[in-house]
């Protein structure tokens, strides 16, 4: 398997993982702070203009960094397993 192929499934794999646990726990602290679950669809009409753009806005934020941190995390993983790539990792660092 190629070595972009790998990164990429691996990396994807992990921000998925990633922005699930985010949206778990997204989903918990709006019940302790709320008192009750959080809008399903915030396009319902019995949803407050307030709780559907807060909701929004704060799994938008938390899913996008957990997807991010996901991703860093897969590669860093990638970069120590043994293999093909400098350093013993399958794939090379990435320059900053």
């Amino acid at each position: 398997m190629k070595q972009d192929t790998l990164w990429s499934l691996a990396g994807s794999a992990a921000a998925v993982a990633a922005s699930m646990m985010a949206r778990k726990a997204a989903d918990k602290a709006y019940q302790k702070e709320v008192g009750e679950t959080p809008p399903e669809n915030p396009d319902e009409p019995d949803v407050e203009w307030r709780q559907a753009l807060l909701w929004g806005a704060a799994t938008g934020v938390l899913v996008g960094v957990a997807r991010v941190v996901g991703r860093r995390a897969g590669r860093e993983v990638m970069h120590r397993a043994p293999g093909t790539g400098k350093k013993g990792g399958v794939l090379p660092r990435l320059k900053r």
